[in-house]
């Protein structure tokens, strides 16, 4: 392994009285000076994985350029930043690079990062994944940049419980364990820890940081490229270097927040407030245990998890990978008067422990802090998952049985016809119902999206009557150039716009991703939102964002998939493909008579995300912009074309 270190340049020589010579600990030569360092007042510690978010939209580059605008002219008495990067392909960025904000803004000069040697330390071959590089960058930063307030920032992918970052070079990535122990070994403790990063304003984060910092900042939902806003509060930091941490916290989320992105939220969390709030929540887990012992029982709970709060959703691997702990203990409330006690101080605690936090319009009930959903979690998972999975005995105790008892729910809800409409068979009122609406292939049915349906007064439910409408894109300089999309209703956001989302693949230039495409319709004014938040699945089969969400741009090819239902198998079905779409500047989100083709339209109902039951299909043909009911009761195993059907 080829290890090269660098002296300070000459012409920053004053920087000695403050720093003396920097070597990393037990690597290379070291050079030892009769004076000790100078004692910092505030010391902020970066560590970024710049990986693919470098290699294909220069984030990394971007947020180094907002450091180094807000650092300005500030002293290093007052502040001292330093970045340890690479873990990317892109030239300069491979291995890992330690530099202070002086060596930065010489390398930037130039516009390009990474393309100097004369850095602090250098290791090629590093892995920015690995717990020991990890380890290392931090027992260095205590050994030289003593300090008497100190900030540590990690800044890339994030997954929650999966744990944080990608080395793009060698796929190594780091579990929440591997950060507590490299914090452990290192000997740090930090006065605020930060992740610039999706997903990580969890509490399993929470619990696996408490030792070592006294503040949180984390995202309870995926994070946007663009990364938090470092200018402002990084200026904030170096003009008044006595600011209280939980007012900097504050100014971190205002000005993120304050960016034109969408889909957001980002907390402050007192970690010093963590050990009770899991005391509290291992009683309520005991007490929850009863509702794991019965089918019953666990849709209840089931029911709970479906809150709008999810994060890390899609729909063609299934389910979220987070809910927020706040509005799942609402739900559960709702439905279980006995835990309206414990309930009460589990979120009393939740209160006292978020500091402050906001969420945009389009992530409605977030109150701050998250927790791992059962929906993407098997009992081998969880076990492999370990530590970084679990919180405190009687609440791992109450998720193990809840993630067993899911396997044994094989029993669908039951529908049955009244003289007006449709009654569900369900006796824990936890069933979801829908009107969904079909594209018929020949006999097979490609669901194009859905609406829930409430009961009336007497509880029986209506399917709406349909005049062939429904949403899809359209290139409105060219009609043949369209795509069908198959939209799953999510949530209705606070601004009133109904939120959908849409599995597709986007091609742009020589970048292929998968994504979950965020489709946002302001029924009062029209106005419609396409956000593609791309994702990739880890070998474990935990689904990892990206904080590359995409606008739909001229050039780009998407291409849609709808779940195609097939009953006799365990899954209900399968995704496909059904449409392709050149996008151009005058694409559109329509909501227009559908195409000439088979159509058709049924209730369904379901208990969680288990397959459910259809009743009331009805098929319709539209020809020429009309639409025709041509069959009603339509078995949905063995449709037949309407063709055949008037034979």
């Amino acid at each position: 392994m080829k290890i090269t270190e660098k002296p300070m340049r000459a012409a920053h020589i004053f920087v000695l009285l403050l720093l003396l010579w920097i070597t990393p600990a037990g690597m290379g030569e070291e050079t030892q000076d009769d004076i000790s360092p100078a004692q910092i007042q505030n010391l902020l510690v970066i560590y970024m994985i710049a990986g693919d978010l470098e290699t294909e939209t220069q984030s990394a580059t971007m947020n180094i350029a907002e450091i180094l605008d807000g650092y300005g002219k500030t002293s290093e008495q007052n502040l001292q930043i330093v970045l340890g990067y690479g873990g990317s392909k892109t030239p300069g960025f491979g291995g890992i690079t330690y530099v202070t904000v002086k060596e930065l803004m010489e390398d930037a000069s130039d516009g390009v990062i990474g393309n100097t040697e004369d850095v602090l330390y250098h290791d090629p071959d590093a892995d920015m994944g690995d717990k020991k590089t990890l380890e290392h960058f931090l027992s260095w930063i205590g050994e030289n940049f003593p300090a008497d307030r100190k900030i540590l920032v990690f800044w890339d992918h994030g997954g929650g419980y999966d744990g944080f970052g990608v080395d793009e070079i060698t796929d190594g990535q780091l579990s929440l364990t591997d950060i507590s122990q490299a914090l452990e070994a290192s000997g740090s403790t930090y006065d605020l820890i930060g992740y610039d990063a999706c997903l990580m304003g969890a509490l399993e984060v929470a619990k696996a940081m408490e030792p070592y910092g006294i503040l949180l900042i984390g995202s309870e939902e995926t994070e946007p490229g663009t990364g938090w806003e470092y200018e402002t509060w990084i200026k904030a930091l170096g003009e008044n270097p006595e600011i209280g941490f939980e007012e900097l916290g504050q100014i971190i989320v205002d000005t993120y927040m304050n960016r034109d992105d969408t889909g957001k939220t980002l907390s402050v969390i007192d970690l010093t407030k963590i050990p009770a709030l899991i005391q509290a929540l291992d009683r309520l887990g005991t007490s929850m245990m009863p509702y794991t012992e019965s089918i019953e029982g666990y849709r209840v709970v089931g029911k709970a998890y479906q809150v709008p709060a999810r994060y890390g959703s899609d729909n063609r691997e299934g389910g979220e990978t987070s809910v927020d702990l706040k509005s799942f203990l609402k739900a559960i409330g709702n439905q279980t008067p006995d835990l309206a006690d414990e309930i009460a101080v589990v979120t009393t605690r939740i209160d006292e422990t978020v500091l402050y936090h906001r969420n945009d319009e389009y992530v409605p009930e977030s109150g701050g802090l998250s927790i791992m959903s059962p929906s993407r979690i098997t009992p081998d998972l969880y076990e492999e998952l370990g530590d970084d999975a679990r919180i405190t005995p009687g609440w791992d105790s109450f998720f193990v049985n809840l993630l067993e008892i899911s396997g044994q729910d094989t029993e669908k809800p039951e529908i049955m016809r009244s003289d007006s409409g449709f009654l569900i068979e369900d006796p824990t009122n936890t069933a979801s119902v829908y009107a969904e609406y079909y594209y018929a292939d020949g006999d097979e049915l490609i669901l194009l999206g859905n609406e829930p349906l409430d009961p009336d007064e007497n509880g029986e439910y209506t399917l709406p009557e349909w005049d062939g409408r429904w949403y899809y894109l359209q290139d409105m300089n060219n009609e043949d150039n369209y795509a069908l999309l198959g939209m799953n209703f999510e949530c209705i956001v606070p601004s009133g716009s109904v939120l959908y989302t849409s599995e597709i693949d986007l091609i742009r230039e020589s970048l292929n991703t998968t994504a979950v495409l965020n489709i946002y319709i302001n029924p009062q004014t029209g106005e419609t939102r396409l956000v593609a938040c791309p994702y990739t699945i880890r070998p474990n089969g935990i689904i990892q964002f990206s904080r590359q969400n995409l606008d739909l741009e001229p050039n780009d090819t998407m291409y849609s998939y709808a779940w195609k239902v097939d009953e006799d198998t365990e899954t209900g079905g399968e995704w496909v493909e059904i449409g392709a779409l050149d996008i151009s500047g005058n694409t559109k989100l329509i909501y227009d008579i559908l195409p000439d083709g088979t159509y058709a339209q049924a209730l369904y109902a379901e208990y969680g995300n288990k397959p459910g039951v259809y009743a009331g299909m009805q098929v319709f043909q539209i020809e020429n912009g009309e639409i025709k009911l041509v069959e009603s009761e339509t078995n949905i195993t063995a449709l037949q074309e309407p063709e055949e059907n008037n034979q």
